[in-house]
């Protein structure tokens, strides 16, 4: 018994002894692990030889309490801590190099049967190791997940985010255990534990059954979407598979509050996606015009390096097929993405050829890719020259405007007519971009550009264009605007005939419903009546595009005859869409000549206190307008109304909530107002109860713009054309 007795004591000595030595290896282990990430697979390899040695020697359960023991001592350590944040990598790597040793180890006895030894269903030894060393640690980490100490919830569910990856096949009640914490500390009021739960359950994507009440990607779009947090909505839009449901709510982020947020999508999300093809035409129009767009240089940078260089490598370098992606007929920002690959990739302007063969087969993309390409050049001043030797001279462009302005004669579809509309607009904007110094291509484009304009089917946005191009053309403003009374006077012998006159068109619009046949003009029919107010529309469109293309009344005779022949008795009109657009044409007088704007002023007060909607906001807009542009000086004894009435007007716009558009448009306008210093903040003291439009109207009077760059007076001014960027949040907090 003696014997026996000391045999067991001297068995325990040496266990111990054991335990010591291999507790000292293991502390030695953690010890190097904080010191550097590249030490850690050579540690991971004798942390591995520790266990499997005690192990063998039954002494498993006290490695898995030391190893533990050793955690313990990182969950108390702040975030900033370098070491702990490397005993963590250590921990995740070890996690990682048992398990690739176990699945490398279980597919060797499986390519030889003979060798292996173990029945169906039974793990081999490095797989039981593995699979209780799971247990406990995760047993013991679950035991932390409602700690009250911020770090230690903290650092224990940066170890279960760190290792969930590695565990391998763990019990499926452990596994909800795991899955159910990260849920539930989902909105942990710390910002550093929801990121760890997003990047643990962005581990888990894929493991949901098919009744899950919350799947994990719906979690992950809730925190992605609504979390105040920009740190846990980038975790979330970094760790997310993309997906065909989440691509969408990913690409939204394009516009969210925080700015390495928005750049993310651009330089991460996209290259993720990969090829921009996958997304619809609308998700590409707003991806770019977000970016593009955006306040901070950054994202934009981002965003032209995405379409330069992965966007086109997608197509083959084909600038086509590109443009076709883009669907240019329809976008609105394909303009400003071009100009940017251009700028991020010079060399591509020198590659580009438009030969003969091409103008004479143009479609929407050859055209617009011309268009650009010209658009930018003239805006870099050593690249004028290549114009001229790519693009053709005045007189063939205006040929070939002659040429496709040809469908406006036949009828055809309303897609092959809408791009050949569309080619034609293209046409005219390279026209206004040359060199009209041929005299002789000078008058072709002059002469092309005056029938165009006559046409009577003519869309308006091709009259805008047709206008500019034949202002550029034309010697003198005088010249210009002859050109286009003679063709008002012409759509208006072509609507009356001959006996009649454009005011007795007005006139018969103008007669109430009940007249008698005796009293009604002979072409006063309804279609008669349509096709008259259609003409009066139209030539009031051409005096609108003609007055933004002028900059002074003087000496002006066919500007005064069209104020008073054809204006002023379409503000006199009955029908709503002749008077608005009269008003919008009497508004550009007023903004050219101070005098009409004082003498008007009182008009356009009229029109807003008993007009409807759209002649409201319109009204708004020109008063607000004309005087940015004239100053206070409207105001006083001159034209009877003072500053104080301004103020009552556009105060009564921001109360009207229930009409957005004038809501909205008069908060935009007192603002603008405000800063122009036409205004005062006693003339708006009537706001006082509205702490929002308070608080935005402060933000304007402390602002540290120099508010009187925007007094340098410019005639040719358009109605609501001033812009103040830096001030881009006034009106949303106002019309909150």
């Amino acid at each position: 018994m003696a014997s026996t007795e000391i045999l067991q004591r001297r068995d325990v000595n040496i266990c111990d002894q054991q335990l010591v030595s291999a507790g000292r290896a293991m502390a030695a282990i953690f010890q190097e692990a904080q010191k550097s990430t590249t030490s850690h697979r050579k540690l991971c390899v004798k942390m591995w030889q520790i266990q499997d040695k005690m192990a063998s020697k039954g002494l498993e359960s006290q490695f898995n309490f030391r190893f533990l023991s050793m955690i313990n001592r990182v969950l108390p350590i702040k975030k900033s801590e370098q070491s702990a944040e490397k005993v963590v990598k250590f921990c995740s790597h070890y996690l990682e190099h048992i398990s690739s040793k176990v699945v490398k180890d279980s597919n060797a006895e499986g390519s030889d049967v003979e060798m292996n030894d173990y029945s169906d269903g039974e793990e081999s030894p490095e797989a039981a190791i593995m699979s209780h060393f799971v247990e406990a640690l995760v047993t013991h980490l679950l035991k932390g997940v409602d700690a009250k100490n911020r770090i230690v919830r903290f650092r224990v569910f940066q170890l279960l985010a760190s290792i969930v990856s590695s565990l391998g096949e763990v019990d499926d009640d452990l596994f909800q255990d795991i899955r159910s914490a990260f849920v539930r500390r989902l909105h942990d009021k710390e910002t550093a534990v929801r990121v760890q739960c997003v990047l643990g359950l962005s581990r888990l994507q894929g493991t949901d059954d098919d009744d899950e009440p919350e799947p994990i990607m719906e979690l992950l779009l809730n925190a992605l979407q609504h979390d105040s947090k920009a740190e846990v909505r980038r975790a979330a839009l970094l760790a997310m598979e993309k997906t065909n449901l989440s691509i969408p709510y990913a690409l939204e982020r394009a516009r969210d509050t925080d700015t390495s947020i928005r750049r993310c999508v651009y330089t991460r999300t996209l290259s993720e996606i990969g090829d921009f093809r996958l997304l619809s035409i609308g998700m590409r129009e707003k991806v770019l015009s977000w970016g593009l767009n955006d306040r901070d240089s950054s994202v934009k940078n981002a965003t032209a390096r995405i379409f330069a260089n992965g966007w086109l490598e997608n197509t083959g370098n084909d600038l086509l097929e590109l443009l076709e992606r883009l669907d240019v007929l329809n976008s609105k920002i394909a303009s400003d993405a071009m100009y940017s690959l251009f700028s991020s990739r010079p060399e591509l302007l020198k590659s580009l050829n438009f030969p003969d063969q091409l103008w004479q087969n143009l479609t929407a993309e050859t055209v617009f890719l011309a268009r650009v390409f010209v658009s930018y050049c003239r805006t870099e001043k050593d690249l004028e020259g290549v114009i001229e030797d790519k693009i053709p001279e005045a007189t063939k462009i205006g040929f070939y405007i002659e040429k496709y302005s040809q469908f406006l004669d036949s009828d055809g579809s309303e897609e092959a007519a809408s791009e050949k509309e569309f080619i034609l607009e293209q046409l005219l904007l390279i026209a206004a971009g040359l060199d009209f110094s041929d005299e002789i291509g000078r008058r072709k484009v002059f002469d092309v550009t005056r029938k165009i304009i006559a046409h009577e089917n003519l869309p308006d946005i091709i009259m805008e264009k047709a206008i500019i191009v034949l202002r550029k053309v034309a010697l003198q403003e005088r010249e210009f605007c002859q050109v286009l009374r003679e063709i008002i006077s012409e759509l208006q012998d072509d609507a009356d005939g001959a006996d009649d006159s454009f005011h007795s068109a007005i006139s018969a619009i103008n007669e109430s419903d009940d007249r008698s046949s005796k009293h009604t003009p002979s072409n006063s029919s309804s279609q008669d009546i349509v096709r008259e107010i259609v003409i009066s529309l139209k030539c009031l469109y051409i005096i609108q595009c003609m007055l933004e293309n002028v900059s002074t009344l003087k000496n002006n005779f066919n500007l005064d005859s069209l104020l008073n022949e054809v204006v002023i008795p379409a503000v006199r009109s009955h029908e709503a869409l002749v008077r608005e657009r009269g008003i919008h044409c009497l508004g550009l007088y007023c903004l050219i000549d101070k005098n009409l704007a004082i003498n008007n002023l009182v008009l356009f007060i009229h029109c807003f206190n008993k007009g409807n909607d759209n002649l409201q906001t319109k009204a708004l807009q020109i008063i607000c307008d004309i005087l940015v542009s004239h100053g206070s000086c409207l105001l006083g004894d001159e034209s009877g109304i003072d500053s104080a009435t301004i103020g009552k007007l556009f105060i009564k716009g921001v109360n009207m909530s229930s009409h957005p558009q004038i809501h909205v448009t008069a908060a935009q306008s007192l603002c603008k107002l405000l800063l122009a210093e036409v205004l005062s903040n006693d003339d708006v003291s009537a706001l006082e109860e509205n702490e929002a439009i308070q608080e935005a109207i402060r933000e304007v009077m402390t602002s540290q713009v120099n508010t009187r760059v925007i007094n340098g007076r410019n005639p040719s001014i358009q109605p609501h054309s001033v812009s103040f960027s830096n001030r881009q949040s006034i009106a949303s907090q106002v019309s909150d």
